[in-house]
């Protein structure tokens, strides 16, 4: 069983420096390749994982695309990033801990998240980086009407 989840935590690795470098390298296509897409219900805060999207591939990627544009304009950039521990919740499901380092605007902060993989594909989950939602994998919902605070 731990050779099993050893090569599963490998397969994660990789899919989450993948995303995590894309992301430092600013190669947003590559990162939105990584990412599990999923519509976000605003009224009722609740988030669609097992549905995913109902966006085509080529409106998920404009929605993840127009949401980088807002951290852009705020000068939001991923630094450095460290994949650190992985947790289990029981003998199967598990995430990683990511440290980040980021520069906003000229300010650098160090914020964490966590990682998984959902149907082979990044989910990132809880985090400090509350810019967090404008790179990760929640879609369709009113970016005018989020509470933007840069």
């Amino acid at each position: 069983m731990t050779g099993c989840n050893f090569i599963e935590e490998q397969k994660a690795e990789s899919i989450i420096k993948n995303y995590y470098q894309a992301i430092k390298d600013e190669n947003y296509e590559e990162a939105f390749e990584q990412l599990h897409l999923y519509d976000y219900d605003a009224e009722a805060d609740e988030s669609m994982l097992s549905a995913g999207t109902t966006l085509s591939t080529e409106e998920a990627k404009e929605f993840y695309l127009k949401k980088v544009d807002l951290l852009k304009e705020q000068n939001y950039q991923l630094k450095d990033f460290e994949i650190g521990e992985v947790e289990y919740a029981d003998g199967h499901t598990f995430w990683h801990h990511i440290k980040l380092r980021v520069d906003l605007n000229g300010q650098e902060f160090e914020w964490t998240e966590v990682a998984e993989i959902y149907n082979e594909k990044l989910l990132i989950g809880e985090k400090d980086d509350t810019y967090g939602k404008y790179r990760d994998g929640k879609m369709n919902f009113d970016i005018e009407e989020e509470n933007i605070s840069f």
